[in-house]
């Protein structure tokens, strides 16, 4: 079948990566595929879990996923695919394979399909990150930035982690929060490993996590392991369906498209800033009075140019 594209997703997709993107794509009205629910939710059980469709059998698959072997054919065909067994072996080469998101991006980066100016690679940069502002602005709802806010607001105390690029928006985040309220850190900052900073937290807590595609096995084990031990959980991440957003209570989701030879951060750190803004206008006055003790020792620490 020839490749076809739309939107950021090629037909069929050629890695885990870009079928993921697909639900949400789906969901918004962005992607139109004649797939029932059913199928929809079989395919999430899927992403959810990559060794399913790498290690079962298409029969097995269809009793785990609850449809049909023919409408598991009928899936990979709508994506693009031959057939089944190409679909799988998408799975098999992800999970047995080197991992080449990076050198992917930076090929594409380095080998162009045309040649742009630097005026118009400055603009298309720019109308690429407006795009993704915008749409993890869209999906964004009210109900779901509050819950994320009473979760910082009401913990006793909250750690934070994120793997590889991630530590520094984890980072930038926790003195940020930090500011205006108590009990903040990151994970690992003081040379504790996980399973310390896990030791310390209880129900009454919250753990904080950045990751995007491609996930960080560090992170998503940490994540694995809160969610058995039942602790609080707020991830900011790039899909509905990312390993860590299937085990949080609650997660922002921004969209982090980009030409950049690694993950873009500018949708992230907008969404951290947003929930941020919206903690500090729950904490009301305990913010601001946070904010001038800091303010008085930095006065008295003469640490201000």
């Amino acid at each position: 079948m020839k490749s076809t594209s739309h939107s950021s997703v090629t037909f069929p997709p050629a890695s885990l990566a870009e079928l993921r993107k697909l639900p949400s794509l789906l969901k918004r009205g962005e992607l139109k595929l004649p797939m029932g629910k059913r199928l929809l939710v079989a395919l999430c059980v899927m992403l959810d879990d990559p060794r399913l469709v790498a290690t079962h059998s298409i029969t097995e698959l269809a009793q785990v996923t609850a449809v049909s072997p023919a409408s598991l054919t009928r899936l990979a065909k709508l994506l693009g695919f031959k057939g089944f067994v190409q679909f799988q072996s998408l799975f098999r080469h992800a999970l047995s394979e080197p991992g080449r998101y990076y050198s992917a991006q930076a090929s594409a980066l380095v080998n162009p399909s045309e040649e742009l100016s630097p005026e118009h690679r400055i603009r298309q940069h720019l109308e690429h990150q407006v795009e993704n502002l915008a749409q993890s602005a869209n999906q964004l709802s009210e109900q779901n930035l509050r819950q994320a806010a009473e979760l910082l607001v009401k913990a006793r105390r909250v750690r934070i982690s994120g793997r590889r690029q991630s530590y520094g928006l984890a980072a930038i985040f926790s003195y940020m929060l930090g500011l205006i309220r108590e009990q903040v850190s990151v994970v690992g900052s003081s040379g504790e490993g996980q399973a310390q900073a896990l030791a310390e937290l209880g129900s009454r807590d919250l753990l904080v996590m950045f990751g995007s595609e491609p996930y960080s096995r560090d992170s998503v084990m940490l994540a694995q392991v809160a969610n058995q031990l039942q602790l609080p959980l707020l991830t900011l991440t790039d899909s509905h369906h990312s390993p860590l957003a299937q085990l949080a209570d609650c997660s922002l989701i921004s969209r982090n498209d980009s030409a950049l030879y690694t993950n873009s951060m500018v949708a992230t750190q907008f969404l951290a800033e947003t929930l941020l803004l919206q903690t500090a206008r729950l904490l009301g006055s305990r913010a601001v009075e946070r904010l001038s003790h800091r303010e008085e020792l930095i006065s008295r620490l003469n640490d201000e140019f």
